[in-house]
């Protein structure tokens, strides 16, 4: 194992702080690479570059050097032909900058996106995503690369992925790095602190944020990251936000103002600190100086309890939380049905209902004899993660389940349950530590369930220590008190009671099932609401219960509040603020909830009702789906929906386009037509397939000419098809000048279509200065563009 210094990767973070490298892409189009050619291919046809600007950040003080291989994985070297060439690829890359490091500078195999959305996002599956980066990993580890280095991520399921593939096929550290919009969220919606938790727990070594922002807009990123990470941060921010003057890309930052959040930007938690974007050995240099005789800031021992879903964390001890308990088969053969047919859509309509009644965690229970639980438990977690934005339990009493639910599931989990029978801590523990999963430990020991609170206590002691010895900390922990019938046992309660009261003094989190408690009694709601009020008081963290009995959330609230858990009675105030007084009651079934919950198996149905009822067909568009679609984006805009729900809703809303297409032709006969195109020179096209994507969604009529396309061929296109509007990307600063040349084209042309711009490069500005119609800053921005546009022409 390599040493810099004397210290292994890992030694060497805890003992001071680690200067990276700057960018390699933006030095390379300074240097010859033509826009539209492979940066891989590229480096390796001219090594002189690599080995010119390594050696400048050795120079600086690097001591990490980033191996040119971002793109080398199957998916992205597949654009050019290329996706039989990854391992000779990556190794050969890795090969040239540890011959370049020596013993001066640790390499890091880089590794980036694929281009392509994971299931249900997109098409790709988990484990095929696994597989991809697998293959990568493996060369890179053969080619000598120190540690994986992950970055540039932007949806947190692709980025475990990553993880997991690196954890999985190789021995080296990993670090992963996730991509921030200037709202502090990924473009999928996830915030730092639940990004930070989720890639930890999938076996991340460290973990941080890269491109995206100039440092100034990083701190307070930083700050919220250091807060709940147990390992250390990775911090690599562009020198500034780029724009195009001339054609050419100009970053706000020259070396002298970037150096000045160098402090800022350790003393907030940073441990690994370079430049992305627009940065050079200049850069490098400065922050050597920068950091000279910094200590780097320790981080946290363990991970927070907290949960996380794929836009946010839910903590426990910030406040009582409810877990959802509706998704269960049992007593529900209407759930029980649709598993057997693995139509997952009942469980959507259980979660969003749970939510909206106040739900922070939603418990998955798939088990039915007539089921495959694995597939049906992968299945409801694919279709309700994303769309309810809630953090899962998995409750299953087979390993297997369990196992795979935590692979698949995007973001940290809790496991419900494991017992403290021999056993199941055999069993379920090296799965849960695997995973870095939160769990319920029941105290049932081998020779069974205790009677007393002492009987109890002495199983969670006994339990604990061998939890411990496994690596697990008590924050990973919810003990469950165990509600037994008092109609069976009158003492049962106080037992439960003076459980949860020694697990609070000794510092574990709690949870109950209250309404086992009741069982067999009359009034069983009283019963339940004043177990759950002498609970909360004896420190219960969470109960296991359906968030759809009001008055009994009504009263946690309450319960909360005077015993001061709720500071401020925020929670409180909040909840009762509304005229509703608290009692929220799930959305209707109509067009416009199918709509924005993302339904696109039942729209047609609840179409077809609406026109049975005497509604026209383009009075469903006009509207109901029109309505609804900008309700959609709406609440993107006020980042209450971000990419996935608007994707989720456009796509439910296309169903809907479909079928009256299908059923009444009349109703379509007036689809505005949409030439799309990333422009000439330019390969990178997930944003401009986004675009395409959504307005195809709301009824748009789009033609997707794919990428690197000369303007001759978009402008023939739009002449040919009569098109309404010319989308064009780009996503490099060398090609966004192509857009001038293809509106200069369909001018001469006499082409009536409006022109819309956009592209990561791309401003308002610039779309003005080479007369573009619109300017598009992201897909949702596209469709409300789009709309504009073609109502002109109407």
């Amino acid at each position: 194992m390599k040493k810099i210094d004397g210290l292994t990767f890992l030694e060497y973070l805890k003992e001071r702080i680690l200067l990276l490298d700057g960018a390699t892409g933006t030095f390379l189009l300074k240097n010859g690479m033509k826009p539209g050619v492979c940066p891989e291919s590229f480096a390796l046809e001219n090594p002189h570059l690599i080995i010119e600007l390594q050696r400048g950040y050795l120079q600086a003080g690097s001591k990490v050097l980033s191996s040119a291989t971002f793109g080398a994985n199957a998916a992205k070297l597949g654009e050019f032909g290329l996706s039989g060439r990854v391992g000779e690829y990556n190794m050969r890359l890795a090969e040239l900058t540890a011959d370049i490091a020596g013993n001066r500078a640790f390499v890091g195999g880089n590794v980036g996106t694929t281009g392509r959305f994971l299931r249900p996002l997109g098409d790709l599956s988990f484990d095929d995503a696994v597989a991809v980066y697998k293959e990568q990993i493996k060369a890179l580890e053969d080619g000598g690369a120190d540690f994986i280095l992950i970055e540039t991520m932007i949806d947190i399921q692709e980025a475990r992925a990553a993880v997991i593939a690196a954890k999985e096929c190789c021995s080296l550290p990993v670090v992963a790095s996730m991509t921030f919009e200037r709202d502090g969220r990924t473009l999928t919606g996830t915030s730092p602190a639940a990004a930070a938790i989720t890639l930890i727990s999938a076996g991340a070594d460290a973990v941080g944020l890269n491109c995206s922002t100039g440092p100034a807009e990083m701190v307070p990123l930083v700050k919220s990251i250091k807060e709940v990470s147990s390992v250390p941060l990775y911090v690599k921010p562009n020198a500034g936000l780029p724009r195009i003057e001339n054609g050419a890309a100009r970053f706000d930052l020259p070396p002298g103002e970037f150096r000045k959040y160098v402090k800022p930007l350790c003393e907030a938690g940073a441990n690994l600190i370079g430049g992305c974007c627009g940065t050079d050995p200049s850069y490098i240099k400065a922050v050597a100086e920068e950091i000279e005789g910094l200590k780097p800031i320790p981080w946290r021992g363990a991970l927070p309890p907290a949960l996380t879903s794929v836009s946010d964390a839910v903590y426990f001890g910030a406040g009582f939380r409810v877990i959802g308990e509706r998704i269960n088969p049992t007593g529900k053969p209407k759930l029980k049905e649709s598993l057997k047919n693995a139509d997952y859509y009942e469980a959507l309509d259980l979660a969003l209902e749970q939510k909206e009644s106040g739900a922070h965690i939603l418990d998955i229970n798939t088990g039915t004899p007539e089921t495959d639980e694995k597939k049906a438990m992968e299945g409801v977690i694919e279709t309700v993660a994303m769309k309810s934005k809630l953090p899962l339990s998995i409750d299953s009493s087979k390993p297997e389940v369990i196992e795979r639910a935590l692979r698949v599931c995007p973001g940290r989990a809790l496991v419900n349950s494991v017992s403290a029978k021999s056993e199941s801590l055999e069993r379920l523990l090296p799965v849960v530590k695997r995973y870095k999963a939160m769990f319920i430990l029941l105290p049932v020991g081998d020779e069974g369930i205790p009677h007393d609170s002492k009987g109890r206590i002495g199983v969670i002691e006994k339990a604990f220590a061998r939890i411990e010895a496994e690596g697990i900390s008590k924050e990973d922990i919810l003990v469950d008190g165990l509600v037994m019938a008092v109609s069976a046992d009158a003492g049962a309660a106080a037992e439960t009671l003076k459980t949860l009261e020694w697990c609070s003094a000794n510092g574990f989190k709690t949870v109950l099932g209250i309404s086992n408690g009741s069982f067999g009694l009359p009034q069983r709601w009283l019963l339940n609401s004043a177990y759950l009020v002498m609970a909360i008081e004896k420190g219960l963290s969470a109960a296991i219960m359906n968030p759809g009995e009001n008055l009994i959330c009504d009263i946690y609230h309450a319960a909360e509040a005077l015993t001061g858990r709720d500071e401020g009675f925020a929670r409180y105030m909040s909840r009762f603020a509304q005229a509703s007084g608290g009692n929220a009651q799930p959305a209707a079934s109509s067009v416009e909830d199918a709509v924005l919950n993302g339904k696109k198996n039942v729209i047609a149905s609840l179409v077809e009702k609406e026109i049975a009822s005497g509604v026209k067909p383009n009075e469903v568009i006009d509207n109901m789906l029109i309505p609804a679609l900008k309700k959609a984006g709406d609440l993107y805009e006020q980042k209450v929906f971000f990419l996935p729900h608007l994707i989720y809703s456009a796509e439910a809303a296309r169903a809907a386009f479909e079928y009256l297409e299908k059923q009444y032709p009349a109703s379509q006969d007036a689809k505005k037509k949409v030439v799309i195109a990333t422009v000439r020179g330019d390969v990178h096209d997930i944003g401009k397939n986004l675009v395409a994507m959504l307005l195809r969604n709301h009824g748009f009529n789009v033609t997707d000419l794919g990428k690197d396309v000369p303007a001759e061929t978009i402008v023939g296109e739009a002449q040919k098809l009569d098109a309404d509007i010319i989308g064009l990307s780009a996503l490099l600063t060398t090609t966004a000048a192509e857009m001038g040349e293809v509106i200069r084209l369909a001018r001469d042309k006499g082409l009536r279509a409006k022109i819309m711009v956009g592209g990561a490069v791309v401003t308002e500005k610039y779309a003005r200065s080479i007369g573009a119609d619109a300017y598009a800053a992201d897909a949702a921005g596209a469709v409300r563009e789009a709309r504009r546009l073609t109502e002109t022409t109407e």
